[in-house]
């Protein structure tokens, strides 16, 4: 299943049309208190062992739900044609490294928490920005976001690019 998450629904048809044939489901992103819990809760609403989001600042087409179904079935484990702004991924990837990690409260870092996590598992990722992006402000406060990173991975990782794990899953 193919998910828009997002609280700004008049985005909606604009990225429907440009995804026919293919079937776009929205997922009402208001007041979610983390990326990663809506995230989470769209994957367990999700009746297909392939789960696709995207915000709704991507415009993606047909091809390119086609491509990564093909880069799924061909073994990588995540697919983001714009980071985690355009994803998908088989449900098994959370069921081997655990859901999104909703301590980042606020929203930001759960993605390079996401990327560090699957190399920990050595699990392949096919990640570009292929997909067009418009950017505009995010709606998260990454300051929330920023301490529990840094205590769960033992300092800046981008910086340092060493990740030393501090604390397990929840």
């Amino acid at each position: 299943k193919i998910y828009l998450i997002s609280n700004k629904p008049q985005f909606f048809n604009e990225i429907q049309r440009g995804l026919s044939p293919e079937v776009l489901h929205l997922f009402d992103g208001s007041n979610y208190p983390s990326f990663s819990k809506l995230v989470n809760d769209c994957v367990v609403h999700c009746p297909t062992e392939i789960v696709i989001i995207m915000s709704d600042k991507v415009r993606p087409r047909a091809s390119h739900i086609q491509k990564m179904i093909s880069l799924l079935e061909q073994g990588h484990g995540f697919v983001g044609m714009y980071r985690l702004g355009f994803f998908g991924f088989k449900k098994q990837l959370f069921r081997q490294v655990g859901m999104m990690d909703e301590r980042y409260v606020g929203g930001g870092y759960e993605d390079d928490d996401l990327y560090i996590r699957l190399k920990e598992a050595n699990i392949s990722m096919y990640i570009s920005e292929e997909v067009d992006y418009l950017k505009s402000r995010s709606s998260w406060n990454y300051a929330l976001s920023r301490p529990h990173y840094l205590q769960k991975w033992g300092g800046d990782v981008k910086l340092t690019r060493v990740a030393s794990r501090q604390m397990s899953e929840e």
